[in-house]
């Protein structure tokens, strides 16, 4: 009997012992953490992105941004027109051999020729992307209305037009939603530029500023030489556009 009592009293002292260890086990545990809420911009890598983007080139300010773009280590888009000279091949070249996009403006960006009709639009097209082909290699899939595509030169019924066969094309053109207003006959101040930029740009997360390449815009660098660093300061990174990128479209046919 007392050989019996004392194995029912070891029984008891380790059940009493595993139901201790049971709960200080369970004590222990901690509520699992609510799951990390998704940055914003996470579409982006998770910073907001600055596109800088230059229409009209290449032109005899184009080496100017390139060096100092170089020199930031930021890539711009170009939306170029047919400058068919050995200086306008070189700096074409140099853009994609930069790490620049090159994008499609017109080949001529005469309004009355290229806004008479859809047809008319693409033809001239087309000849800037054969020309393109021939000097770059390949024929860019992005373009950018002259004057955008909701432009008041246009009739409507062309820019729907244009548009809509862009889409049947696999080709897709981008507006903005930061300007420098820098289109004036003649060159803007850069501190004005600038501040044009920084206004109609805000904090968005995604910012798509319009400048001007051709020979007024003598003051480009110097406006490039003031946001860029304030674009870096504020964390945004700089990229440019690709078929992939989500556009920004004034003017959009469903």
């Amino acid at each position: 009997m007392k050989k019996r009592h004392l194995q029912q009293s070891s029984l008891f002292l380790c059940a009493l012992l595993l139901i201790c260890i049971c709960i200080g086990a369970f004590s222990s545990l901690k509520p699992a953490a609510p799951p990390a809420a998704v940055p914003a911009g996470a579409e982006t890598g998770g910073q907001p992105t600055v596109y800088l983007t230059f229409d009209d080139g290449p032109s005899k300010v184009t080496g100017d941004i390139l060096d100092y773009l170089a020199e930031e280590e930021v890539p711009a888009t170009f939306f170029v027109i047919g400058i068919d000279s050995d200086r306008g091949k070189t700096l074409l070249r140099r853009m994609v051999q930069e790490g620049h996009a090159v994008g499609l403006h017109t080949y001529s960006h005469v309004y009355s020729e290229i806004y008479a009709s859809p047809d008319a639009f693409f033809a001239d097209q087309k000849k800037l992307r054969d020309y393109l082909k021939g000097v770059i290699g390949y024929s860019p899939a992005i373009f950018r209305f002259p004057g955008g595509s909701n432009n008041y030169t246009a009739e409507g019924w062309v820019l729907d037009g244009i548009c809509a066969e862009a889409q049947k094309e696999g080709l897709v053109w981008f507006d903005w939603n930061a300007v420098a207003e820098d289109s004036g006959s003649t060159a803007a101040p850069p501190g004005e530029m600038a501040e044009n930029i920084i206004q109609s740009g805000g904090d968005k997360e995604r910012i798509i500023i319009l400048m001007h390449d051709n020979s007024i815009r003598t003051t480009a660098v110097d406006c490039l030489r003031i946001i860029i660093p304030y674009y870096k300061e504020k964390g945004y990174q700089f990229k440019t556009l690709t078929p992939t990128t989500e556009p920004i479209q004034f003017n959009k046919v469903e």
